[in-house]
């Protein structure tokens, strides 16, 4: 796993730096295929059919978001890749009622019917917030994994390879990340529920921190990438709220050269370029709006973090105690 340096406050524990499992079986059945397309494209007709209505009202009065990249399946370009990229578009992505020509979505599609389905999920309840995650280095690499769990305190609990596989307690003045910058769960619970607020918010949330990057403080560009790796941060990790993950999907949808892979493995594959030409890459199960792969994310200590092996990050919450 390859770690790109943005600095946080240099008192941040190290331990909790490298997270990413591989995706496994890419390949679907042809039925689970054909099952998985009836159902994307079920939810984005009911998506944008709201859109659409409301559209034809306001004329009539008018004026008014794996495996590395090399990987892909046999029939449906299964390679997993989501991704980070430049600033994003209008408030929410705006989609054509039509998927493309062969009846697949589009990964835009994809990551608005994910935001639907985000906002009907329920905030969910317990007493830790625990993330487990289950990464490769590289293809065929041994896997690890790490978990943590955060109580609604803010008091954070560790086990990964750098404890031995023993739960430490760490001390940390805001337990999240929020791509750069630390962040409360009170801040999570209150973050902005549109796209164009969200990344506002977060914008104005690196402005204030301590984040540096291997330059020094970040300038427009990395300012852009880490309002990315926030919203994706909010996707895959964090406790954030329904109306607040949908939003982020919603802001993810709005950046250019979203490309959908098909169906692969755990829900739809999807791949976006972010800055330098490098890719991100993930998997959304548009069911359930969880992303059941990546390989890249943001670690605890505000690292970018790359696991050409792939990486397998399960966030929930939960009443067990760590152990």
């Amino acid at each position: 796993m390859n770690p790109t340096p943005t600095q946080p406050n240099s008192n941040e524990h190290e331990e909790l730096a490298r997270l990413l499992p591989a995706p496994v079986e890419r390949d679907l059945p042809g039925d689970r295929q054909q099952r998985l397309r009836e159902f994307v494209m079920s939810e984005i007709d009911q998506d944008l059919r709201p859109a659409e209505q409301a559209s034809r009202r306001s004329a009539r009065r008018r004026p008014v978001i794996l495996a590395s990249a090399g990987i892909a399946a046999a029939t449906a370009a299964a390679a997993v890749v989501v991704g980070i990229a430049g600033t994003g578009g209008a408030e929410g992505a705006k989609e054509s009622p039509s998927a493309s020509a062969t009846g697949s979505p589009s990964g835009r599609q994809v990551l608005l019917v994910a935001a639907t389905t985000a906002l009907k999920a329920p905030a969910g309840s317990g007493t830790y917030w625990h993330v487990k995650t289950i990464y490769t280095d590289r293809d065929g690499g041994a896997r690890t994994t790490m978990e943590s769990w955060t109580r609604r305190d803010g008091r954070v609990w560790w086990k990964g390879g750098k404890t031995q596989g023993r739960v430490v307690m760490l001390t940390r003045p805001a337990p999240f990340r929020l791509g750069g910058p630390a962040v409360t769960l009170a801040q999570l619970q209150g973050l902005p529920t549109t796209p164009g607020g969200l990344k506002a918010w977060i914008v104005a949330a690196v402005k204030k921190s301590d984040v540096t990057t291997s330059a020094g403080r970040p300038d427009a560009a990395a300012q852009e990438r880490l309002v990315f790796e926030g919203l994706l941060s909010l996707l895959s990790q964090l406790p954030a709220p329904p109306q607040v993950r949908a939003a982020a999907f919603r802001a993810v949808a709005s950046y250019p050269d979203v490309e959908d892979l098909g169906p692969v493995k755990g829900g739809q594959g999807l791949s976006i370029s972010f800055g330098g030409g490098r890719k991100a890459n993930l998997v959304i199960d548009p069911k359930t709006s969880r992303i059941t792969d990546t390989d890249y994310f943001v670690s605890a200590d505000g690292a970018q973090v790359t696991a050409p092996g792939g990486a397998e990050i399960v966030a929930e919450w939960t009443s067990v105690a760590p152990g």
